[in-house]
């Protein structure tokens, strides 16, 4: 650290940082450029705008561990508002960037590249560009003017120049080219949230109850037009809908300008009051904004409302309504990497696919924006949906923004904003609304496989432990017996068998044989009775084999009890062809009923079955909201 005094008023300048080359004078805002230990006075630097940031020079905050002290920034001005550029010194040596834009931060270093930079006419928004060994996406491109430095800078700044800048991101990084100078200077970093960067010495006073994050009092204005109160809760908002008369108007130097008297006829009521305050996944929000944006499709208007939200430590959010349909959305730091047209891609290890596409415009709008809204403001809008979550895509000339909303149940937000009276109900399947038959239908799926291994399981209980052979036997005859009776040995039931089958297999061909099977108890005479034919037929016709009927079938004879058993069997041979037959008879007692298995597993899969066609139901109903899939195309996934 280093202290001189200023040549034109002689108040103490102190340099932090070796880096520091130029330094503008807190007292007298002198641009003070230093030669060893002597400062030059190279003139008066312009006044900044009040932007009420939060961060000051002296502001000290940490990033990934490592503290930081603000010791100097830039302003810059472009048509939808301001942004600082705040310059950092670490305590390792290090100086970095702190960008500060629209509710979000950005810590930065300049590194060196060995690629060509392509001239800032050449890019456009969603165009890949590789620079220092990583894939980007260019999102944003900004002409701004530098309004006026402070504190110490790296770098001579003047006031009232043109800045081209390229804002680029590639999953977790950003990048900016800065083309105020030549070759163009290069910045990589990484997105942190106001609490993660954990300020002290802000500009406002701390409360604790909020976890570090300041606390925000709302400065009151008038409307310029209408005279109607208004107020601005964020540093970062840069235009105000009044909710009086409809005329937008930006925010300057803490004062009010009119901007614009907006075209809205109309006067509309948010469902949620602007003020409103509520918690959302852990973070307390406050309604500051309401916009309306409509899309046409086939001459047919479809309008949609957006709340926006803000949260001192949390930035800003938003609740987009749509036919009673809520979804929570937040801007996305790691953006997709999707080629434009692309119907399919996986983000997040979610596979998301394209549902909706179009122009969006704002048609109405009341309360606070962090940037200059306009009624008729137009952009590409795209939507990705993964149920119950949809990445959505807004393309201008300038900017490509990608935002991921979660589908929001209306009993979930009117408990979460403490709403008294009931939201309006919804009406049809929204695009990322929740399969209520997806849950039930992998349940039922989990059950039947349960089930159908338990029957499997049974089933082979009864066919290797429960059953067994208890006899067999060969019996054959000549092809010039018509007639047959044959008895076979005997054989012994040692217990009461509850099913004892008398299965016949043959090897008749062309040809019919009647059987009558006696069952008869050798000590009690009893006697069991069943009757049946076996017939089989095969041939060629027309070069083609055929064949019906089949060589074998099975009696079963019920609550058989113990004792020493005989089969007396009479055979009626068919004339049809005269060969000799031979009949392969074997006993099982305690045989399994394959028809019951077969009738079970059949039952079971009705329930999967049933929950299947309600899913699909719902699903067909959601795609023919869409316009881009047929039901056709949904089937396929089915």
């Amino acid at each position: 650290m280093k202290t001189a005094s200023c040549p034109s008023c002689g108040a103490p300048v102190v340099f932090r940082s070796g880096a520091s080359l130029y330094a503008v004078c807190e007292f007298c805002r002198s641009t003070l450029l230093r030669r060893g230990d002597d400062l030059e006075n190279l003139g008066r630097m312009a006044d900044l705008l009040e932007d009420a940031s939060l961060i000051q020079i002296g502001t000290e905050g940490k990033f990934r561990g490592v503290h930081f002290g603000v010791i100097g920034r830039i302003q810059l001005k472009h048509e939808s508002g301001l942004w600082n550029e705040w310059h950092i010194l670490f305590d390792d040596g290090r100086a970095a960037w702190l960008s500060e834009a629209s509710g979000e931060y950005v810590v930065s270093a300049q590194v060196a590249v060995n690629e060509a930079i392509p001239p800032f006419e050449a890019l456009a928004p969603e165009m890949a560009v590789t620079l220092a060994g990583r894939s980007f996406t260019v999102t944003n491109l900004e002409t701004a003017r530098c309004i006026s430095g402070q504190g110490e800078l790296p770098f001579k700044v003047e006031a009232g120049y043109d800045v081209n800048a390229a804002d680029m991101r590639g999953n977790d990084r950003f990048l900016t080219l800065d083309y105020s100078e030549t070759p163009p200077l290069v910045f990589v970093g990484h997105a942190a949230t106001f609490n993660d960067l954990n300020f002290a010495n802000l500009r406002e006073a701390h409360d604790p109850a909020t976890g570090g994050a300041p606390t925000i009092t709302a400065k009151a204005f008038n409307c310029p037009h209408c005279a109607a109160p208004l107020t601005i809760h964020s540093a970062a908002i840069e235009s105000l809908g009044c909710e009086s008369c409809g005329s937008i108007i930006g925010v300057e130097n803490e004062n009010l300008r009119l901007l614009a008297r907006a075209a809205q006829t109309v006067h509309e009521v948010p469902t949620l009051p602007l003020g409103s305050k509520g918690t959302l996944q852990g973070v307390d929000w406050e309604v500051i904004g309401f916009l309306k944006r409509r899309t046409t499709v086939d001459s047919i208007d479809y309008d949609w409302g957006e709340y926006l939200l803000f949260s001192a430590g949390e930035g800003f959010a938003w609740l987009v309504e749509d036919q009673g349909h809520w979804n929570y959305v937040r801007t996305v730091s790691e953006i997709p990497r999707v080629a434009r047209g692309l119907d399919r891609f996986t983000y997040q290890e979610s596979d998301y696919r394209r549902f909706n596409f179009g122009h969006a415009e704002v048609t109405y709008v009341v309360g606070e924006f962090y940037w200059r809204v306009s009624v008729g403001e137009t952009c590409e809008a795209e939507d990705f949906i993964a149920p119950p979550r949809m990445l959505s895509r807004e393309l201008s000339n300038k900017e490509v923004t990608w935002s991921q909303g979660e589908y929001l149940e209306a009993e979930a937000l009117q408990a979460a904003f403490r709403l008294k009276s009931p939201l309006p109900p919804s009406v049809g399947v929204y695009a990322n609304q929740p399969n209520p038959w997806e849950e039930r239908h992998r349940g039922i799926c989990k059950l039947f496989w349960k089930l159908a291994l338990a029957a499997i399981v049974a089933q082979l209980l009864f066919v290797f432990v429960f059953s067994s052979v208890v006899f067999k036997h060969r019996i054959v005859f000549a092809p010039t017996q018509d007639e047959v009776t044959a008895t076979t040995p005997e054989f012994i039931l040692k217990s009461a068998v509850r099913k004892l089958e008398v299965r016949h297999q043959t090897d008749i061909s062309n040809n019919w044989v009647s059987l009558t099977t006696t069952l008869v108890d050798k000590n009690t005479g009893r006697a069991w009775l069943g009757m049946q034919e076996i017939a089989h037929y095969s041939g060629v016709d027309g070069g083609e084999s055929w064949s019906e009927g089949s060589k074998g079938d099975e009696l079963v004879f019920k609550e058989v009890p113990a004792g020493t058993y005989y089969l007396a069997i009479d055979y009626e041979l068919g004339a049809d062809r005269r060969t000799r037959v031979i009949d392969n008879i074997e006993i099982v007692k305690n045989a399994p009923g394959w028809s019951n298995f077969v009738f079970l597993l059949i039952f079971l899969l009705v329930f999967p079955l049933f929950s299947r066609g309600r899913r699909a139901a719902f699903e067909t109903r959601r795609w023919n909201e869409s316009g881009l899939v047929s039901a056709d195309d949904e089937d396929e996934d089915e």
